[in-house]
């Protein structure tokens, strides 16, 4: 069986997007959309009567990190212990649509089913990639390099989770997601806890899924000042205190600090030339 976590605050237009995208393909999914709108719960109004539709609210303002933990809460809860281990648990984010061919990758999973896979990322509408996951070149000073344009499934040290595809069993032995993180970092937190507890982490090539990018994101930040704000919301990408939190798992206090650090450097020099070079 084949189980998509979605976690949804607002964006219904989208979430139907999605749905309907990995419905085309023809598999049997289901869908665990957990809302994390308050009150209103749009997202589970729509689509709480859906038959491949399993819909969940959060208390609100819980953000992405308890969000996606809610939903694997409730499949552990759900089935049974050798149904969940047996079962493709994906962590999808409804800003992507996938195409009809998508779920050939998970011939990429290994033998064992021990390997945690992610297509390419295609910005919708172009050619362009971004990433979706990276190898950490040196941790300080902290340098990534991100593989695009694979040829073949290439290992990384962490992915992003637009479609992370797992066996439910690696859940269960790596742990849900962190949720003294909120909005960012908790897919990169898990990815990188499991490539230390021995699984392999891999983008594989051949079936992109295609992102929605029209929300302004951290990735095209050019304005110096709106970096700097940013620097100091735990709701952002760049906040200083979930990076610190992150490395604070891996690392000793002072080491985390130092790769802070350097992050915020970094993210500030690309700041600084997307604004002069575009």
């Amino acid at each position: 069986m084949i189980y998509i976590i979605l976690p949804v605050f607002k964006r219904v237009e989208l979430t139907g997007r999605f749905l309907d995208s990995v419905r085309n393909t023809g598999y049997a999914v289901t869908f665990v959309i957990c809302d994390d709108e308050p009150k209103e719960y749009s997202n589970f109004s729509k689509f709480c009567d859906d038959l491949d539709v399993i819909a969940l609210k959060t208390d609100g303002d819980t953000w992405w990190c308890k969000t996606v933990s809610t939903g694997i809460d409730y499949l552990l809860e759900s089935l049974s212990d050798s149904e969940f281990n047996s079962s493709i648990i994906i962590i999808a984010n409804n800003d992507v649509t996938v195409d009809n061919d998508i779920f050939n990758i998970l011939e990429y999973l290994d033998s064992n089913y021990s390997d945690i896979i992610h297509p390419e990322t295609k910005i919708l509408g172009t050619d362009k990639f971004v990433s979706s996951g990276c190898n950490i070149i040196s941790w300080f000073p902290y340098i990534t390099k991100h593989p695009m344009h694979l040829q073949r499934k290439t290992k990384v040290d962490m992915l992003t989770a637009r479609f992370l595809c797992m066996k439910g069993d690696v859940i269960r032995r790596v742990g849900n997601i962190n949720t003294q993180l909120l909005q960012y970092h908790g897919d990169t937190e898990f990815t990188l806890r499991a490539s230390r507890e021995g699984f392999s982490c891999f983008i594989v090539p051949g079936n992109p899924v295609f992102l929605d990018d029209n929300d302004g994101s951290a990735i095209h930040q050019r304005s110096l000042s709106c970096y700097l704000k940013d620097l100091f919301d735990d709701t952002k990408s760049n906040s200083v205190k979930q990076k610190y939190i992150l490395l604070s798992t891996m690392k000793n206090k002072f080491f985390s600090f130092a790769i802070v650090m350097s992050m915020a450097v970094n993210g500030l020099v690309k700041t600084f030339i997307r604004r002069i070079f575009g």
